[in-house]
């Protein structure tokens, strides 16, 4: 993570489990896998959002996914993919418009 000295030293740089630091929902499709995510299931998720949100266009953060193993037969464990986030500007941020679920 590049960013501010006190960001830095407040959020660190040790790996963290998402699946186990906040709550995740999973939807798999066909050819597709989606998480959401809710970032406000988690006080200290919260705490480091309050954080980095007056700073996070001086932010860079690299994360990586992947399927983690729980038993030896599901070893090795699979890279699913890696991304970095760079100067977000949230002011830039839109809503998407979804397409309501035909049950």
């Amino acid at each position: 993570m590049q960013g501010s000295w006190i960001v830095r030293q407040s959020v660190g740089s040790t790996p963290c489990l998402l699946g186990k630091a906040v709550d995740c929902n999973y939807i798999r499709g066909p050819k597709y896998l989606e998480i959401d995510v809710d970032i406000g299931s988690s006080t200290v998720a919260n705490g480091v959002l309050g954080l980095v949100i007056g700073v996070i266009t001086t932010l860079v953060v690299d994360m990586a996914f992947l399927v983690q193993a729980n038993t030896t037969d599901e070893l090795p464990e699979r890279l699913i993919g890696a991304v970095r986030v760079s100067h977000i500007e949230l002011k830039s941020a839109v809503v998407p418009k979804l397409e309501p679920e035909i049950s």
